[in-house]
């Protein structure tokens, strides 16, 4: 969700084919991406990823605002940058689904209001929102995911890119940002995505190429790097997700496979989760929206891009996105 009310503040450039970079702002590293278009086919144009020293941003928290603005300020200098696209940090986000009254197109972000007061236990004038509506063809009402940030949030991640000389394009949640590189335009099935990271792994269900449900659990202490842990925790989101009244009857809402990104995993946990679920598992190709793997080598090495799959989904082009 891009939250595009920010453009009421932040007007992007009138003409639309402008060079713009993803990035993503994780508790370890930021990392970002510039694709170009050459001859119709996108490539890697440039790419960084630069660490971030422990506890500046842990749990999407940014606890040094004054480092993350070096970070940017040097990506923006050593590359080149100017406009950007930015993740959100998927902790601080709230997620629901809900029904709402079939109404016209300027009235849905009114009647959508009404369904956070009861979703989320923060005001909605305190939180920006966005929204995806889903038509499955219902008679009596539309089908909205719904992510919503505090504004407080919003506006600090708008102030790192103002600090830093950056043109900020858009936010947008991390987990969205991974669907959109992960799967092709058009796909309509329901996947997990397992996204690990530094002492957590985060578990997002994605439909219709949208996030409908998240989670972020811990993997720290006694947990850490422990698989049968991970293993109850996504047979309790299994559960859930399938038992849900909206689901019941509807092949296309069953999770029919995994896919891994990120970091700080290894094959032996992969093994695991292969041996003891019924879904197919497989790696992420986060190139799915820019090239033709069997036929280009892509720049970073492949267990690498798997770190990069937030930066891609924000790099991509919106005439892939569709």
């Amino acid at each position: 969700m891009k939250f595009n009310a920010l453009f009421k503040f932040f007007p992007p450039p009138k003409f639309l084919d402008i060079p713009f970079a993803g990035l993503s702002i994780s508790d370890s590293a930021v990392r970002c991406i510039q694709l170009r278009k050459k001859e119709n086919k996108l490539y890697v144009e440039k790419y960084a990823e630069k660490s971030i020293s422990p506890g500046t941003v842990a749990a999407g928290q940014i606890n040094n605002k004054e480092e993350v603005v070096k970070i940017l300020s040097d990506l923006k200098k050593n590359l080149n940058l100017e406009y950007v696209k930015i993740s959100l940090p998927e902790e601080k986000a709230y997620l629901f689904t809900a029904k709402i009254p079939k109404v016209e197109k300027e009235e849905v972000r009114s009647a959508i209001e009404s369904k956070i007061e009861e979703n989320v236990p923060v005001s909605p004038s305190e939180l920006w929102f966005d929204y995806n509506l889903f038509d499955y063809r219902e008679e009596d009402h539309l089908n909205v995911v719904v992510s919503a940030l505090p504004i407080g949030l919003i506006d600090l991640y708008v102030s790192l890119a103002k600090e830093s000389g950056l043109s900020l394009l858009s936010l947008e949640i991390e987990s969205q940002a991974i669907a959109r590189a992960l799967f092709p335009r058009g796909a309509s099935d329901t996947s997990l995505i397992i996204h690990f990271g530094p002492e957590k792994v985060g578990l997002y269900v994605s439909s219709f190429r949208v996030i409908h449900f998240t989670s972020t659990i811990a993997m720290k202490g006694e947990n850490l790097n422990n698989p049968s842990f991970l293993l109850q925790e996504i047979k309790k989101l299994y559960l859930y997700w399938h038992t849900l009244k909206e689901n019941a009857g509807k092949p296309e809402r069953k999770i029919s496979r995994i896919i891994v990104c990120g970091e700080k995993f290894d094959d032996s946990m992969i093994s695991y989760l292969e041996n003891h679920l019924d879904t197919p598992i497989a790696l992420a190709n986060v190139w799915t929206n820019v090239l033709d793997i069997n036929n280009t080598v892509p720049e970073i090495p492949f267990r690498d891009s798997l770190r990069y799959a937030a930066s891609v989904g924000l790099a991509l082009p919106s005439d892939v996105l569709v």
